[in-house]
């Protein structure tokens, strides 16, 4: 299990920064001033310079990726239930997310900001999840249909 989680670390490492550049440029685009940020202005204000505030923000989503990519590790413990795995998962993640977005300037410390966080959060993890149950579902009647029809 040791040897999944670091392999799982390092797969998450280039998707989390490859997504927090994206994101990135999206909202610097959003922003529109034509300069490229890697967080929110008040994040960039606690650096001497945007280089710094750009790696911080690399390591930043580098745990995010990995993070994301450790806790699937949850969903292949077969002794838990999937309500367990469910309910696991989503409180790792969702707890570790809201840490790491925090470092990264992403919201402030308001029970409303926080709230908010939690909820987006919540809309896309359920989303996620809903897609990937019937996915997986689409999947064994897939695998149920060619087993009778070969019968």
């Amino acid at each position: 299990m040791i040897k999944r989680i670091i392999k799982n670390i390092f797969i998450g490492i280039p998707i989390g920064i490859t997504f927090g550049l994206l994101v990135s440029l999206f909202y610097s685009y959003q922003v529109g001033d034509g300069f490229y940020q890697p967080s929110q202005q008040m994040f960039i204000t606690h650096f001497s310079n945007q280089v710094n505030a750009l790696t911080v923000s690399i390591v930043l989503w580098g745990l995010l990726g990995s993070l994301f990519s450790v806790t699937v590790l949850i969903f292949s413990i077969d002794s838990w239930s999937l309500a367990r795995r469910t309910l696991i998962h989503f409180g790792l993640t969702v707890l570790g997310f809201l840490i790491i977005a925090y470092l990264a300037g992403w919201y402030s410390l308001s029970l409303r900001q926080i709230f908010g966080e939690i909820m987006t959060f919540v809309i896309i993890y359920v989303s996620t999840w809903l897609y990937s149950m019937f996915r997986t579902k689409k999947n064994i009647d897939a695998i149920n249909q060619k087993i009778n029809s070969s019968r």
